[in-house]
């Protein structure tokens, strides 16, 4: 009888084990968040207090190096979808980025202002720069990319840059592709203004 009662109870024991086990493995199951991107190379998020996060996309941040200064906007300031909303720095090398959302500042990332390199080693996560209350949000984003798009755009960016440097030979990889790392820093003037114009929808 104590053998049945002590097999009886090693039973339920395991059973609760695995119960909570499973239970455990649920809740700790990542929750994928959806990101939105502009053609300006801005990024966005929603938050569940109905708020969104935008950044600076990769793209931009490769392009430009190693970030030595942002000049984001001012808290309540309204931006506009489309238009300049802050400005990014390498050196002597300035991009000016359009916002991916219309709406009101609501936080700046003090992290950023203290340390501007967040963009280029978290663009998607601490080197976010505004938080936005939105309006007509989803209207707005019907003007951006998800998904498996932004990587299909970001693939003919790519070829589109090679066609910029096709006359500058040191700017381009043995395979043919370009060369994006602290690319600010490797073009002339005029190229890097092209950059700006074509590629930012800044100028």
């Amino acid at each position: 009888m104590s053998a049945i009662l002590a097999f009886v109870t090693a039973l339920t024991l395991i059973l609760i084990q695995g119960f909570r086990s499973k239970k455990g493995k649920d809740v700790r199951e990542p929750v994928l968040v959806k990101r939105f991107v502009h053609p300006g190379h801005g990024w966005l998020r929603e938050t569940e207090d109905g708020h969104v996060v935008v950044g600076l996309d990769n793209f931009a941040q490769t392009v430009l190096g190693t970030v030595d200064n942002v000049k984001l906007p001012r808290l309540l300031q309204h931006v506009e979808q489309g238009a300049v909303a802050w400005e990014v720095w390498h050196g002597n090398r300035r991009l000016r980025i359009v916002s991916p959302v219309s709406g009101w500042v609501v936080e700046r990332n003090a992290m950023v202002l203290q340390n501007p390199t967040l963009i280029n080693s978290a663009p998607y996560g601490d080197g976010w720069l505004i938080k936005v209350k939105p309006y007509r949000l989803a209207h707005q984003l019907h003007n951006m990319l998800s998904g498996r798009a932004v990587q299909q755009w970001l693939d003919s960016l790519k070829d589109q840059l090679a066609r910029v440097f096709t006359t500058t030979p040191a700017l381009l990889m043995q395979d043919g592709g370009v060369l994006l790392e602290d690319l600010s820093e490797r073009c002339s003037d005029e190229e890097w203004k092209r950059i700006s114009r074509e590629f930012f929808l800044a100028e």
